[in-house]
C-alpha cells in the first residue's frame, strides 16, 4: 500500500490525481500546511523538507512531484500516463513537468506567500505587484504553448495535464479575483480536466468538491 502525504488543493493534488488515474491503491495522510503540520517533528522525520507531496513506498519516502509522478507512470500500464521511454514525446513530457515545477509553480508564490519574500507591508505589496505582472506573463506563455491542443501533449491526456490542473485551479483562488488577464484556452482546458473522473475522485477525497 502506498501512502500519499498531501495538503488539500496544493500541488500534491497532481500526485493524488495520478494515483487515481492509474488505479493504484493508496491511502492518504493529510498534512495541514495552514496548521503547521508540515513542521511537526514526526513529519520532518519522514520528509526533511517539510513539504508535500511525499509518497511512502515500502517504508521509503519519495519527494518532489516530478519524481512521484514518474514513479506512478512506471507503475501504470506502459504509455498510459506518459509517452513510452526512449521516445522524443517522453522528453517533451519531462520538459513540461520541469516547466510546471520550476517556473509555473514559482510564479504564484509572490501572490500567495509575499511574507516569505519580504518582511514589511510595503515590501510585500511590492513583491505582490511585481509577482502579478510576472504571473500574467507566465500564464500568457502557457496559453500560447498549449495553443489549440486538447491537452498539453496533444489529443491524449497525460500526467502533464494532471499537474497543470493544479495551477489552473489556483488561477481561481480569491486572492487573484479580477487580477488575471483573460486566458480562454486555459479556462477551457480546466473545464475539460475538472470533468475527468480521476481528478474528481481526488478532489472529493480532499474536500475540494462534494461529489464525483
Amino acid at each position: 500500500m502506498l501512502t500519499l502525504y498531501y495538503n488539500p488543493g496544493s500541488c500534491s493534488l497532481a500526485s493524488h490525481a495520478a494515483l487515481e488515474e492509474a488505479g493504484i491503491e493508496h491511502r492518504l495522510v493529510k498534512i495541514d500546511l495552514a496548521a503547521g503540520a508540515n513542521e511537526a517533528p514526526e513529519y520532518l522525520e519522514k520528509n526533511i523538507w517539510g513539504r508535500v507531496p511525499a509518497l511512502e513506498v515500502d517504508g521509503i519516502i519519495l519527494t518532489e512531484n516530478i519524481a512521484i509522478l514518474s514513479y506512478i507512470a512506471d507503475r501504470a500500464e506502459q504509455g498510459t500516463l506518459l509517452p513510452p521511454i526512449g521516445s522524443f514525446e517522453r522528453i517533451r513530457a519531462l520538459e513540461w513537468l520541469a516547466l510546471l515545477s520550476s517556473t509555473v509553480h514559482v510564479a504564484f508564490r509572490p501572490l500567495f506567500r509575499p511574507g516569505r519574500l519580504a518582511t514589511t507591508e510595503a515590501g510585500q505589496a511590492d513583491v505582490a505587484a511585481v509577482g502579478l505582472a510576472s504571473l500574467n506573463r507566465t500564464l500568457a506563455a502557457l496559453e500560447r504553448k498549449i495553443g489549440e491542443s486538447t491537452y498539453a501533449l496533444g489529443e491524449r491526456i497525460s500526467l502533464v495535464d494532471l499537474y497543470l490542473f493544479v495551477f489552473l485551479l489556483w488561477m481561481q483562488r480569491p486572492v487573484l479575483a479580477g487580477k488575471l488577464e483573460p486566458r480562454p484556452g486555459l479556462d477551457a482546458l480546466c473545464e475539460r480536466l475538472v470533468d475527468r473522473p480521476s481528478i474528481r475522485r481526488a478532489m472529493v477525497a480532499e474536500g475540494l468538491i462534494q461529489t464525483a
